[in-house]
């Protein structure tokens, strides 16, 4: 059979496996022709496109993990296909030049629904490390005992807006493989202040008793991210929201009811289909309370570290 069919055949199996599981879930692409740090991956039934790649340490990007990093998208039809893939990519690693030592991860991404994958995933040593969620337009808000006053951020509210994140950051940190590197600090600073230079940042600030007490924080909008978007959640448009934070000892107030409420009322004011967000699958405060505020998981995101 001609190579094409077979990729064909494969997407397709992958395409009706996945297309009753979540219907908020696009169509799978078909796999492009690998680039450079990329190489396809084949098995009967199953294809997936593995990069690797090696972070700068001193890059923001090093914060979520290891290093080396080996990611596979795949296309499966099911999971005995999807076992076959990952045996082939485990033999890949063993057997490449620059095979995975301590400072290492594979990674990939499945739709959260598809529970029948799990225990694959699972046995071979791959855990959920982290999520993505997502809170379609309309959904409804959460009861507030209304105490907060929260508003869009100025310049002038940059230090707390980065005390806050580095708040995120560090907890993060500690229920996660998130790393919190030697140059974290200033480039969560210098990335905050770039989002301030902007018109109408995607960042909110929660204020109680007279003082900056949580904040909230998006991504700057932009056609490279709108696309990778498309390819996670049939909504559009889409906001990608990246840190909600309440200082210690101001937890359990309502503050961050108050600034999710008022921060899910605006994007829906703004005609913003749906709005997304990882966040660490065993933190305690987050899954409870974006649950609790109408979200739900799409993708999980399974780290296996070190790779090998």
């Amino acid at each position: 059979m001609p190579q094409v069919q077979t990729a064909q055949s494969v997407l397709a199996a992958h395409r009706d496996r996945l297309r009753p599981v979540d219907r908020m879930i696009p169509e799978a692409a078909a796999l492009p022709e690998p680039g450079e740090g990329e190489e396809l991956l084949e098995v009967d039934g199953a294809q997936g496109l593995l990069t690797h790649t090696r972070v700068d340490a001193d890059a923001l990007e090093a914060v979520l993990g290891p290093l080396d990093r080996w990611e596979l998208t795949p296309r499966v039809a099911g999971p005995d296909e999807m076992s076959a893939l990952l045996t082939r990519w485990q033999q890949y690693m063993r057997s490449h030049p620059a095979r995975p030592g301590a400072d290492s991860m594979a990674a990939l991404e499945w739709p959260s629904r598809d529970v029948g994958m799990t225990r694959v995933l699972r046995a071979f040593g791959f855990v959920p490390e982290f999520v993505m969620i997502g809170r379609v337009k309309g959904t409804d808000l959460v009861p507030e005992a209304r105490r907060v006053h929260v508003r869009r951020a100025t310049p002038a509210d940059s230090e707390e807006v980065f005390a806050l994140q580095m708040v995120e950051t560090r907890f993060d940190a500690a229920v996660s493989g998130a790393v919190e590197r030697a140059t974290t600090e200033a480039l969560l600073r210098e990335e905050i202040t770039a989002s301030f230079k902007r018109d109408e940042p995607l960042i909110w600030v929660a204020e109680y008793e007279g003082g900056i007490v949580g904040m909230h924080r998006g991504e700057d909008p932009s056609e490279p991210q709108q696309a990778w978007l498309a390819t996670k959640i049939t909504a559009t448009p889409v906001a990608h929201l990246v840190c909600q934070a309440v200082k210690e000892g101001y937890r359990g107030l309502g503050i961050g009811t108050s600034l999710a409420n008022h921060v899910h009322t605006e994007l829906d004011a703004m005609g913003i289909g749906a709005s997304v967000g990882y966040h660490a699958m065993f933190n305690p405060i987050s899954t409870p309370f974006w649950h609790r505020h109408g979200w739900r998981p799409y993708w999980n995101r399974w780290m296996r570290t070190p790779a090998v």
